[in-house]
């Protein structure tokens, strides 16, 4: 029996494992495919694994819902950061690490706020829009690959087919993509949605895909920051400095259940 908590990160839900223990190797991909499963099983975006570290408060790892270990995920790390400090593994401020590499969050209530390095890449104008009707954004590489398009009417948009076309195109590989339609609602708002590679369909948030596209709107619109960001599980702020030295992404969490799973 292996205890789990489920967590709701503005509407990207992860299913938690305290796996100081080790229990769990990283290479149950059927299983955590398997429990990821909506309506067959608990359901989730996403696998978190708190484990410990020699030189933070805890080291995490995350795996797509289908199996697989992804780089980042930032709204997965906001709700690692909220499971530790609720279980007194860090204090309000903490520090951990992901594939080694180091990240800061902070706990305010139910309101976490996550601290990002700058994007490793940024495209602004990589040429692959296919639909005359939309602009390009860009592409932007912040631990995770996103491509970022500009849209009239988010709400209208078929993003399980357009998103899929762009997250397998040729331009992306061999890594492929997520892909991000964003709406500018005023001068420090917009609405998102994303079509999540791993997930391999439209999630109700993504906090990579809300830095990229917060990134590219200040950057090409010039909307003012903090930016407000509207994605379908709720409200999401990203802040970052002139030079994006460091990113700020923060929205809300909470813990739905915990249970048992047996394997």
């Amino acid at each position: 029996m292996l205890k789990f908590t489920k967590l709701s990160a503005t509407g990207n839900d992860f299913i938690l494992f305290d796996n100081r223990d080790r229990k769990l190797s990283g290479e149950e991909h059927d299983f955590f495919q398997q429990i990821c499963q909506r309506r067959f099983s608990v359901g989730a975006d996403g696998i978190l694994l708190i484990e410990s570290s020699d030189k933070f408060d805890f080291a995490l790892r995350y795996f797509n819902s289908d199996g697989y270990i992804g780089e980042m995920c930032g709204n997965g790390a906001r709700a690692a950061a909220f499971y530790a400090f609720t279980n007194k593994l860090a204090a309000t401020d903490m520090a951990f690490e992901v594939l080694g590499v180091p990240y800061r969050a902070s706990v305010n209530g139910d309101w976490v706020k996550l601290f990002m390095p700058p994007p490793v890449e940024i495209k602004e104008y990589p040429f692959v829009l296919e639909e005359a009707e939309f602009e390009e954004g860009g592409y932007l590489n912040v631990g995770v690959p996103h491509y970022v398009i500009f849209v009239p009417d988010v709400e209208n948009i078929d993003v399980e087919t357009i998103g899929r076309k762009y997250r397998y195109h040729k331009a992306f590989q061999p890594w492929g993509t997520n892909t991000n339609f964003i709406q500018i609602i005023n001068k420090n708002t917009i609405k998102i949605r994303t079509y999540e590679r791993g997930v391999e369909e439209e999630t109700f948030a993504c906090g990579t895909g809300t830095i990229s596209s917060a990134i590219l709107a200040k950057r090409q619109k010039g909307l003012e920051l903090p930016l407000t960001i509207q994605a379908k599980g709720g409200l999401l702020r990203v802040a970052f400095d002139e030079k994006i030295s460091e990113i700020e992404l923060e929205g809300m969490v909470k813990i739905v259940y915990i249970g048992k799973f047996q394997h």
